[in-house]
């Protein structure tokens, strides 16, 4: 059953009243009719005072906008289905993301019938049920807008084709405003943004979120926004989360997490008593883009050298920890690393948050099995993330994935990295600022054996830097080290040449039956195809997409016998063919 949005505390407006507005605790004055000419420029900027503090929306929402783009010192434009998104510094020295939906500013007839609609479908609902999906609730605003389509002409022409388009947006801004997200939907369609915020008490805080993809792919900007909702708006949200999760919000339980079916995001809800001041919302989006080591390489992170060594390492089934602080990355790395597996390899994750692009493999043929440990089953996280990959222990051999080591699972991990019963790679992420951290961490806080810690092959560092250019944070790789013989003893190999003379590379030598001059020849060519691809991919994405990393593998598997130059050379004329050069 849905459950639809609060709307009997709204103040009614006249039937065809645009906006409500507001201006905080301040009212215009009427002005004498004569005023001292220096009382002039008082006025004048008091009005500006009064006009950067008005708070506006249309009637039926439940989040208001602040201020204007005009005020902004533009960085970026762009459009979204149903939105305008201005991107800017304000005049107070903040980055500001500035969203006008189309309902704030159409003509007040069009708000008018959308209003009507809204009303129209709410009360159908209460007096005689029925179905309220998306589709039904489309189909019936569409017949309540067609019924005053004159009114639409008169506004809008009547270009055929533009009144097809017109009509689908009002449809889907009826439906935002009955059983959809409101301004959330809208948030969320960005692809640009990664977080989004709401501080308690939420109709005194702007929303805040953070985006990449402005001032160059690699940028991540915190942003204040010009929206601020009303407590309907967040109990709306809360209770489609409620609803979709069927988990429970309460005084007794005042913390919600699950992901969002349809929004590709996770989100984090904690109300009273521990949010004192109302509920506080926290919306993680996980990237429409899949991520590669081409990909990484495109926006900076890495060099194609890098990229070719933990290419080569993938391939020959090596154990993997991906460090970092939160946002630094770690997902999208391990995302770009699973993509370097061969096409053979039987890949199973183990997550308690859908992050890793398990679906999207399998479409491009990969076999990937996902196991998903949320609050459903029984016991705390650390728990069922250790019950999970005792479970996968189980199911053959295969690559286990392990979305974040935490707690009691990684003693786990670490069992069958020194014994081998995964009988393949491993690989995982885990909180750290370096590979001696997160080894500090995990031997004396978690309490794995020194000894076992260095079952692991490989630690690769992510990290952040701050872009002076445009004041965002720059995702970097910080190192990729190589564990030693000794407890403790890492091994910087992110130059290449040491890595020659680590434990690993005598396993791989022993296992593979290749010379360090053929290792060498091969990851020469992993790393010069990646640094084409990653230069075609500048103009022409699709050479970034996981297809031509498989493409890559594929074509360094069968022509292994061949000098780097040849096969290098060779590739460059298959990327010449698709691009009919």
């Amino acid at each position: 059953m849905f459950r639809l949005r609060n709307t009997e505390a709204v103040d009614k407006a006249p039937q065809y009243a645009k906006y409500h507005f507001h201006e905080n605790a301040v009212s215009r004055p009427n002005p004498p009719e004569k005023l001292p000419s220096c009382s002039n420029n008082l006025l004048e900027n008091f009005g500006k005072l009064i006009h950067s503090n008005m708070r506006m929306k249309p009637v039926f929402a439940d989040c208001w906008l602040i201020g204007s783009a005009d005020k902004l010192d533009v960085v970026a434009e762009y459009s979204l289905p149903g939105a305008k998104v201005t991107v800017g510094t304000s005049p107070d020295g903040e980055t500001e993301y500035n969203m006008m939906p189309y309902e704030y500013s159409s003509p007040e007839p069009i708000n008018a019938l959308i209003e009507d609609a809204i009303d129209d479908i709410r009360d159908s609902y209460r007096s005689q049920g029925g179905r309220m999906d998306r589709q039904s609730v489309l189909s019936e605003a569409r017949r309540l807008l067609m019924s005053s389509s004159d009114t639409i002409e008169t506004v809008y022409g009547n270009n055929t084709f533009d009144l097809d388009l017109i009509m689908d947006n009002l449809c889907k801004t009826v439906h935002r405003y009955t059983v959809g997200l409101g301004i959330f939907e809208l948030l969320l369609s960005d692809p640009k943004l990664e977080d989004i915020y709401i501080d308690a008490p939420c109709d005194r805080n702007r929303i805040h979120v953070t985006m990449s993809g402005i001032s160059g792919m690699n940028s991540n900007q915190k942003c204040r926004t010009n929206l601020m909702v009303d407590r309907k708006e967040v109990m709306n949200f809360i209770n489609v989360l409620k609803r979709d999760s069927g988990l429970p919000f309460c005084e007794s339980d005042p913390v919600l997490e699950t992901d969002m079916k349809g929004y590709d995001a996770r989100a984090t809800v904690v109300g009273y008593p521990m949010s004192p001041n109302g509920d506080s919302i926290s919306i993680r989006k996980h990237s429409d883009r899949l991520w590669t080591l081409t990909r990484l390489i495109a926006n900076g992170t890495l060099s194609p050298e890098v990229a070719g060594i933990l290419s080569f390492l993938v391939d020959n089934r090596c154990t993997f920890l991906v460090c970092g602080a939160r946002g630094a990355g770690k997902s999208s790395m391990l995302s770009a690393l699973l993509f370097e597996f061969p096409m053979s390899q039987r890949i199973l994750t183990i997550e308690d948050t859908m992050e890793l692009p398990g679906e999207k493999m399998r479409r491009i043929g990969f076999k990937v099995q996902t196991l998903l440990i949320n609050e459903r089953l029984d016991g705390n996280d650390a728990s069922r993330a250790d019950d999970a990959l005792r479970v996968s222990l189980r199911m053959g051999e295969s690559a286990i994935i392990l979305g974040e080591a935490r707690g009691k699972e990684v003693k786990t991990l670490y069992q069958s990295m020194r014994t081998g019963r995964a009988g393949s790679s491993i690989m995982g992420t885990i909180h750290g600022d370096s590979a001696k951290s997160v080894f500090e961490r995990v031997v004396y806080d978690i309490g794995v054996e020194p000894e076992a810690f260095m079952a692991t092959d490989i630690l690769v560092t992510l990290g952040t830097v701050r872009d002076r250019k445009s004041g965002g944070q720059k995702r970097i790789l910080r190192e990729i080290v190589a564990t030693g013989n000794k407890s403790g003893e890492f091994i910087d190999v992110a130059d290449g040449e040491k890595l020659y003379a680590t434990p690993v590379m005598d396993r791989i030598r022993a296992s593979c039956g290749m010379d360090d001059e053929g290792i060498f020849e091969e990851i020469k060519a992993r790393s010069e195809i990646r640094r084409m691809l990653a230069e075609e991919g500048l103009t022409d994405e699709k050479f970034l997409e996981p297809e031509w990393i498989c493409i890559a593998n594929d074509h360094i598997s069968r022509n292994s016998n061949k000098r780097s130059e040849d096969l290098i050379n060779s590739f460059r004329i298959k990327m010449n063919r698709s691009v009919g050069g």
